[in-house]
């Protein structure tokens, strides 16, 4: 019996060890993609997201196919009108994606993206009746403090366009938190993949030359296979090995990674207001997320 219970222990530390890395790994995957979509900036931003979508489909088309066989179609009709609401949000966000990065700092896009959490609370609090607590509502508002911060000086820099650009991405972000909870166990992989086939309609009916060189080509379609299909497809395979307030902790990663490769490989420093309001946004985020994990007790969800 002791045996058995060692045994057991064992395994829910192996797979919540496997989930850690899971979700590092994908946090170290999306963390690339500022600096990646800067090689190739002088391509088209509409062909960027055309190339980086057919990347992202065509990955998660062959591991829809992969997990259903022949039930692929019907996991795609599963998905429900909360699916094509995550779509049409993802699509929205795949598109901010690719513009905030090419219009303001890759740190501001970053440190605004980790706000995705909080903005999570606000629709789940509006769209599902989830109440959210006063400590949360003092977090929230920390972080708009520093998102604050980072639009002045936005607005100082003439960068503002990018910031506000970029603003649309936490909020999709919530928008799939939200219908990926309000689904329970339903695979949304599928509704991801449809995000990203909305993103490449939107490149492809926008770009006014899709013409790129082979190089290029091999990088934009990384970009969509690499980066955002792997790192979306490790997120949702470590997070059912975890509880959410840990994923989203781990998950943080992104945001903390990416401004290091801006700064080491394109030597892009943010201004001292963005790097100060980033860090207060970073820091609520933490915050919420540490306090959400003490309260959910770690249980294996195999």
């Amino acid at each position: 019996m002791a045996r058995r219970a060692m045994t057991e222990t064992e395994s829910r530390k192996q797979r919540r060890f496997r989930g850690i890395v899971l979700i590092l790994l994908g946090g170290l995957c999306l963390s690339s993609g500022g600096v990646i979509i800067r090689s190739v900036d002088h391509v088209d931003p509409w062909a960027i997201l055309f190339y980086r979508a057919v990347g992202l489909v065509a990955l998660l088309i062959l591991f829809s196919i992969w997990r259903h066989r022949r039930g692929t179609v019907a996991a795609f009709r599963s998905i429900g009108w909360e699916g094509g609401v995550m779509a049409l949000g993802l699509g929205f966000g795949f598109t901010c994606y690719v513009f905030g990065m090419l219009m303001t700092t890759i740190a501001n896009v970053s440190f605004i993206i980790s706000a995705g959490p909080l903005f999570a609370a606000l629709l789940g609090w509006v769209i599902l009746g989830e109440r959210v607590r006063t400590s949360t509502w003092l977090v929230i508002a920390g972080a708009a403090t520093g998102m604050g911060l980072m639009f002045a000086e936005g607005l100082s820099l003439g960068g503002m366009a990018g910031n506000v650009v970029a603003l649309g991405l936490p909020f999709t972000f919530g928008i799939m938190l939200v219908m990926i909870r309000r689904v329970g166990d339903r695979d949304m992989v599928p509704a991801t993949c449809l995000g990203g086939v909305i993103a490449g309609i939107i490149g492809f009916v926008a770009s006014d030359n899709l013409s790129v060189t082979v190089e290029d080509l091999a990088i934009l379609l990384w970009l969509g296979v690499g980066q955002l299909g792997a790192g979306f497809l490790l997120l949702t395979l470590g997070a059912k090995y975890l509880p959410a307030a840990e994923t989203a902790l781990l998950a943080l990663t992104e945001s903390v990674l990416a401004p290091i490769w801006a700064w080491l490989f394109i030597a892009e420093v943010p201004g001292p207001l963005s790097l100060i309001g980033g860090l207060i946004v970073l820091g609520c985020v933490v915050i919420e997320a540490w306090k959400a994990l003490r309260e959910v007790p770690a249980t294996d969800t195999t």
